[in-house]
């Protein structure tokens, strides 16, 4: 070997010599890292508490421990109580206690896809604990009312309360007061804060360069009028402060009348038309007060309802970290604005007061909604279209410039609890709507889990996505709805109908398909295509769902191109329903027209209705022939029967023929597919004992089967 290669493979030694020993060193340094990564990410996180407007009581039903500071829980509705706090990085460890009782028999944590279990259990108290602030709504014992938790991220942006660029309202030259017991000075409170609103925007706006003037509200509680906000001005509220409405009606602008309601409507607080560069931000709570506002009817013998919020014709939007609570109508509305973001958002509305939905995204344009929890009666995420003159769009005030498309919506992050639908694009499709994405969403309880409900336009609704959802609790009904899914198109008020088309429903867990059935079903004219199902996972399957059958989707009219991944199979040959078009007689009928027929017609959109307000009420349908039968499936209208029966006959004209096959006092509406051992018969009869509400016994359909051989 030459010197010159000796040379050569000696470095070579030297460097893997080195390589390897340099590695061997890096190894604990790297293990090093990674353990102290570890140990930071399990330092508990810190908790911060805030002290609530002392317009809120505490709650009778909890206590909260969050690693263990208190943190006060607020009286909210019959429904719900609730704690709101910040919290840094890190876990917390939570120790709820439910007051008036011994001990707790039973409890569940929602979201459940997040796998809370209790660490103990100790008398009254859980003991559990998540790894980052959450929003989780606990059930206790069964009690009615819950435990909402509201955990926040800390605040990194908070404002000094003065100097250059701040107006804070509790300092010269505003001097509002922080006490609740400014009721009576209402009008110089709103007068004042109005004035720190203007002359921060013209703070902002000499200053140039999308700079803010800041509104700075310390914690307290300030019953206020109407408000506008400016252009370049930012209102940042302290954790405690509470705007409060008066709940009086003479003190606000009636801006619309909502028909549906019969009472004048106020955009409480606001945006300056043409506006942009405005912030809402801070730990307060904006409280519409709305019952109170909804009865008051000493100036207008009518009421009044109220939208908290309403982002029109604005842009550059944002909302952070704010509660608000109960609004009497739509709590959070925009309106032909672009660019908005509402982030850390709680919308705590009432469980008993109608047509309060949480945030409504209309006629707007690249929208995000995240991180945010949803409760109303009422839909707590939606999105909207309208026609120029309808009510909302061409009250007092109409809505500025012209209709526009509903465009570029993310809702994400978010959690939903409702008796109406969690998630919906709809009513008003009198515009397009397109791009919108509901992701990692909750169905914490609803009549129906998410859905597009094209009723009102000739709008198109495309390209949208379903994602990662999850839905927890379907129970209850929307008109005849009680599902996890529905798409479908109606004809509302005879404003024509629009096509659906291009959706995505991916990765999907559905632990409560509903009462009903789901529905694709689109209408002359107005067709629903391109639909892909990718991982849908029904309650108790572990494989995902191969055909729309699997999915509970029984009714389905006008519609085409379906995709379901990963495996599609054939659709199930529909059994043969022996009722099918057979002659009906009915009890009574609740109107004029004999409604029987359309019991069997197989179209679930005709019904029978016997006499409102009668018991018993029944109908049977004429086989034809004596048949072997061994099931009856009853897809109900609103009105159903709480108690009835299934009984078989082979001669009708006498009550003695009749005999029960089946009954029940606890009937839940929807469709109730019944089975019973087979029997033979040529009649087969609901015949009904208690009516569910007041009206009669409705059916959609009444379909019989038997054996197949």
């Amino acid at each position: 070997m030459t010197r010159v290669k000796k040379w050569i493979c000696g470095i070579f030694v030297f460097m893997l010599v080195f390589t390897l020993l340099l590695s061997i060193t890096a190894i604990p340094q790297v293990q090093a890292l990674e353990a102290e990564e570890q140990h930071v990410s399990m330092i508990p996180a810190s908790i911060f508490p805030y002290e609530p407007s002392d317009r809120y009581a505490s709650s009778v039903n909890y206590t909260l421990k969050a690693n263990g500071v208190p943190v006060p829980v607020v009286k909210g509705f019959s429904d719900y109580d609730y704690a709101h706090f910040s919290m840094s990085d890190g876990p917390v460890t939570y120790e709820l206690t439910i007051l008036n009782t011994d001990k707790v028999h039973e409890y569940s944590i929602s979201p459940k896809k997040l796998g809370i279990q209790a660490d103990k259990i100790e008398g009254r108290t859980i003991t559990f604990t998540t790894q980052s602030d959450e929003y989780l709504i606990v059930m206790m014992n069964n009690r009615k009312t819950r435990m909402v938790i509201a955990a926040d991220p800390l605040e990194t942006d908070v404002p000094a309360s003065s100097g250059e660029g701040t107006f804070n309202i509790g300092s010269a030259p505003y001097h509002v007061g922080s006490s609740s017991s400014s009721l009576t000075q209402v009008s110089s409170t709103t007068a004042a804060i109005q004035q720190a609103i203007d002359d921060a925007s013209q703070y902002g706006t000499h200053k140039g360069g999308r700079v803010q003037g800041t509104v700075y509200v310390p914690a307290g509680t300030y019953y206020i009028g109407n408000l506008v906000l400016k252009s370049n001005t930012a209102i940042y509220m302290e954790p405690g402060a509470a705007f409060v409405s008066t709940g009086r009606t003479a003190d606000y602008t009636e801006h619309w009348f909502k028909n549906s309601m019969g009472r004048p409507a106020t955009w409480w607080i606001s945006t300056a038309f043409q506006s942009e560069n405005i912030r809402i931000y801070g730990r307060g709570t904006i409280d519409g007060n709305g019952q109170t506002l909804h009865d008051d009817k000493s100036s207008n013998g009518r009421g009044m309802i109220n939208n908290l919020v309403v982002p029109i014709d604005t842009s550059h939007f944002v909302m952070e970290g704010i509660v608000i609570r109960e609004s009497a109508g739509w709590a959070v509305v925009t309106v032909r604005s672009d660019d908005l973001t509402f982030r850390n958002l709680k919308l705590f509305n009432s469980l008993g007061m109608g047509e309060n939905d949480g945030i409504d995204i209309c006629e707007s344009q690249d929208v995000v909604v995240q991180n945010a929890i949803g409760i109303s009666l009422d839909d707590p995420f939606s999105t909207k279209a309208w026609k120029e003159d309808t009510d909302i769009a061409s009250g007092n005030v109409p809505w500025p410039g012209n209709p526009e498309p509903v465009r570029n919506v993310l809702f994400e992050d978010t959690i939903a609890w409702t008796l109406c639908y969690g998630y919906k694009i709809g009513q008003g499709v009198m515009q397009d709507q397109s791009n919108i994405v509901f992701r990692n969403g909750v169905v914490y309880k609803a009549a129906v889990g998410f859905a597009i409900h094209h009723k009102y336009g000739t709008g198109t609704v495309n390209d949208v996505r379903f994602e990662s959802m999850d839905v927890e609790d379907i129970s209850g009904k929307n008109e005849d709805n009680s599902a996890w899914m529905t798409i479908f198109t109606v004809d509302g008020s005879n404003n024509g109908v629009g096509p659906i088309r291009d959706i995505l429903v991916k990765d999907i867990t559905v632990r409560d398909a509903g009462e009903s059935f789901a529905k694709i079903k689109g209408m002359e004219g107005a067709d629903i295509t391109d639909l892909t199902f990718e991982n849908i996972y029904m309650p108790g399957a572990s494989e995902p769902a191969t055909t729309l059958h699997e999915m509970n989707f029984l009714s389905k009219e006008h519609y085409s191109d379906v995709t379901i991944k990963p495996v599609q199979n054939e659709e199930p040959l529909p059994r043969t329903n022996l009722a099918l078009q057979r002659p009906a007689v009915a009890s009574s009928n609740d109107g004029v027209e004999n409604t029987a027929p359309y019991v069997n017609d197989g179209k679930l959109t005709t019904r029978f209705g016997s006499k409102r307000g009668v018991d018993p009420g029944w109908i049977y349908v004429d086989l034809g022939e004596s048949k072997t039968i061994d099931e009856v499936r009853l897809f109900w209208e609103t009105a159903y029967g709480k108690s009835y029966r299934i009984q078989v006959s082979e001669d009708p004209s006498h009550e003695a023929n009749w005999r029960d096959v089946y009954s029940t006092t606890t009937g839940k509406g929807g469709l109730e597919t019944i089975t019973f051992d087979e029997v033979e018969a040529r009649y087969v009869r609901m015949y009904g004992t208690v009516r569910a509400t007041i009206y009669g016994y409705s059916i959609w359909e009444f379909e019989v089967y038997g054996p197949e051989e």
